[in-house]
């Protein structure tokens, strides 16, 4: 009497081991595989009595292996038990049940919640029927080399026509994230749009460098004027550490506004706006207007008043179409970056965010703003707000069953970001 036997798909070799151990104790022989696709090729050459199944492996996963197996004529009576740890209660039960699995089994179940599985599965009878079915027969050796390279190619095309789908699903979602990121690469080079900008281009270019040199910890106002500036004394305004400020950048680094007038003055401005523009990104769900970013402001007050800059420093905050969905417990959340975009359930929560007062800003940032005068004998003014009007620095693709929203997110990062407007 031949024992039965079982295939085990699972990525973890840990928990191949723990759930071979257990059946071998009952018995049964074990077969194990790493993935759902080494399970759909063991499958095209053996006929296991039951299959244990993991459902979160690399590539397929366990419910689509499991809809693949039950939609194959071959292989569809074998019974298949989801053994995994994934915690999705009535719901992931449901659906594996629904998809034609005979139950869920949690991963560390005790001895006889294992006996209680393998009698429902007729795993532990003792029947003279009980070696396994091989669905391609060893052949003779009488048999032709044609007939066996018959047999091979068969084999070859009925495994290509079960994945033939997914690795079409792949190759389109591969190919949008490569679309997404030349988008956002395009975006990220495309030249200043006033000419007073480009013709300090040089300039710019070499503040920045400066001011990543001097994150190291030495900091210089390199672009001073040559004229000997004193700075007004400081009403209440504690400057901290500039070199550290919002992603590295110190006002060393960028250009200062000129101290002419007319038409140079204001190419200045421009100049200077596009420069602090360049990386004033925030992350999902985080404070744009917070401690860290205090820091830059205080550095570009003094700088401007320094210059005699009069008017008003203007910080809104854009927020990205962040595509979003539900997950189990019913919190909105970021979606997969595999899921078609057009299943996104929301694309304004960031928006609505933003317009909570604590989300916007920091305490720090707060009493900053509502400070009056800024400096003493200065005539600047700080106003930060969200954006009421949502301009995108890159704009949004159209949407349709191939965008993914990986991809539409990507884009919703460099969307969501800071805008600086310097008004005399």
């Amino acid at each position: 009497m031949g024992s039965k036997r079982v295939l085990v798909v699972d990525d973890s070799r840990s928990a191949r081991l723990v759930l071979k151990r257990q059946l071998k104790q009952h018995g049964i022989a074990v077969d194990e595989v790493e993935s759902a696709e080494d399970a759909l090729q063991y499958l095209l050459h053996n006929k296991p009595h039951a299959i244990f199944m993991d459902h979160t492996m690399p590539g397929l996963d366990g419910l689509q292996a499991l809809r693949i197996i039950k939609g194959n004529p071959a292989t569809g009576l074998i019974p298949i038990m989801m053994y995994t740890s994934k915690d999705g209660g009535g719901v992931y039960v449901g659906q594996a049940r629904a998809l034609g699995a005979v139950g869920v089994l949690p991963k560390g179940a005790e001895s006889a919640d294992m006996e209680a599985v393998l009698n429902s599965m007729h795993l532990l009878d003792s029947d003279e029927e009980s070696e396994p079915v091989h669905a391609v027969q060893v052949l003779p050796a009488a048999v032709s080399p044609e007939l066996d390279d018959l047999a091979r190619e068969s084999a070859d095309e009925a495994m290509i026509r079960l994945l033939k789908p997914h690795l079409d699903a792949q190759a389109r979602r591969l190919h949008s994230s490569f679309k997404a990121e030349l988008r956002v690469l395009a975006a990220s080079l495309q030249p200043p749009q006033t000419k007073a900008v480009q013709r300090r281009w040089t300039t710019v270019l070499a503040g920045l460098v400066a001011g990543v040199l001097m994150t190291t910890g030495t900091y210089k106002v390199l672009l001073a004027d040559s004229r000997d500036v004193v700075s007004p004394p400081v009403a209440e305004l504690k400057v901290t550490d500039f070199s550290a400020g919002q992603g590295g950048l110190s006002l060393a680094s960028v250009t200062q506004p000129g101290t002419g007038s007319g038409r140079g003055k204001v190419a200045d401005l421009r100049s200077l706006e596009w420069a602090l523009n360049q990386d004033g990104r925030f992350a999902f769900a985080d404070t744009p207007f917070d401690d860290r970013r205090l820091s830059f402001v205080n550095e570009l007050i003094l700088h401007l008043d320094r210059e005699g800059f009069e008017g008003v420093v203007h910080m809104t905050a854009h927020a990205g179409k962040f595509c979003m969905i539900q997950d189990g417990e019913g919190i909105m959340t970021l979606a997969p970056d595999d899921l078609p975009v057009t299943e996104c359930e929301d694309f304004g929560m960031e928006m609505a965010r933003l317009h909570d007062a604590q989300a916007l800003q920091s305490q720090a940032f707060a009493d900053l703003t509502s400070q009056a005068p800024l400096l003493e004998d200065s005539g600047i003014r700080l106003v930060a707000e969200p954006a009421i009007e949502q301009i995108p620095r890159i704009e949004y693709p159209k949407l349709d069953e191939e965008l993914l929203a990986g991809e539409w997110n990507a884009i919703a990062r460099e969307n969501q970001r800071i805008e600086v407007k310097l008004v005399p």
